[in-house]
């Protein structure tokens, strides 16, 4: 048998603060578990992320390059 709740965050966050220390360690285990922690997605945001060719790198280099010369005239 299975049964649906709908909840409110505001509920959801009251019945958490009530639970037990014991079971408040073991329901943030399965929250990290579960992958939703926000270090996770920063990691596999920066994986994806796109990178930087060879040429663009060198580029840049000698943007900077340029500028700072332009700077110390």
């Amino acid at each position: 048998m299975q049964i649906q709740v709908d909840i409110g965050f505001d509920d959801l966050v009251r019945l958490i603060k009530k639970l037990p220390k014991d079971q408040l360690k073991e329901l943030k285990k399965e929250i990290d578990k579960a992958g939703y922690s926000d270090s996770q997605d920063l990691e596999s945001f920066l994986l994806q992320a796109p990178t930087f060719s060879e040429e663009q790198l060198k580029a840049i280099a000698q943007a900077r390059k340029t500028i700072n010369e332009w700077r110390k005239n």
